[in-house]
């Protein structure tokens, strides 16, 4: 999290107009209302007027809330007694706007784009080759090499040579012309 405030930065700007720039930039905005501070309420009555993100932040030792204005007083907020709660509320808003995502390993990218490949190839007539893979799929050649390696033979096959090889999907029986080699086991 980044606290931005207007007076840090100088700019050309009223100092309203900058603080307006940055409410409708940032993913949210907080707005400590303790103490009725005249400018944070008119910035806050931006943020609401904007349909910006904005969160209410309130310690209650330092305005009553029979102070609150009762548009107010039913709205959330992050309620704090110190700068140890305002932290922990806080946590707790930054885990509820951006969820914890699970870790995705390479493997995971490369098995999901293996099987796009796989079912992008099933939809062609003809063979391509890999340049033409890579950018109907938007990738890198490189990468479009990477994912197909390992499917050639089993799920893919190939004609050509080199510059001119075209893949396909491996039908239920070999193709005419398509040579496979049988596995042999050491008995």
């Amino acid at each position: 999290m980044k606290f931005i405030f207007a007076d840090e930065k100088i700019t050309n700007m009223h100092i309203m107009q900058k603080i307006i720039s940055y409410i409708q930039t940032a993913d949210y905005s907080i707005f400590d209302i303790s103490g009725w501070n005249p400018n944070v309420t008119l910035e806050l009555g931006f943020a609401m007027g904007a349909n910006s993100n904005w969160y209410i932040a309130l310690d209650p030792d330092k305005t009553e809330m029979k102070e609150v204005p009762s548009d107010l007083r039913g709205i959330d907020r992050i309620q704090y007694n110190s700068f140890s709660d305002l932290e922990d509320q806080l946590t707790i808003l930054l885990e509820q706007l951006y969820p914890k995502r699970e870790a995705s390993s390479i493997d995971n990218y490369l098995e999901t784009k293996r099987e796009e490949l796989i079912q992008f190839l099933k939809t062609q007539n003809e063979g391509l080759n890999i340049k033409e893979i890579a950018q109907a799929m938007g990738l890198e050649q490189r990468v479009a090499q990477i994912l197909i390696e390992p499917l050639i033979g089993s799920r893919i096959r190939t004609t050509g040579q080199k510059k001119g090889m075209k893949y396909h999907i491996v039908k239920r029986g070999p193709a005419k012309g398509t040579k496979y080699r049988k596995k042999q086991h050491d008995a």
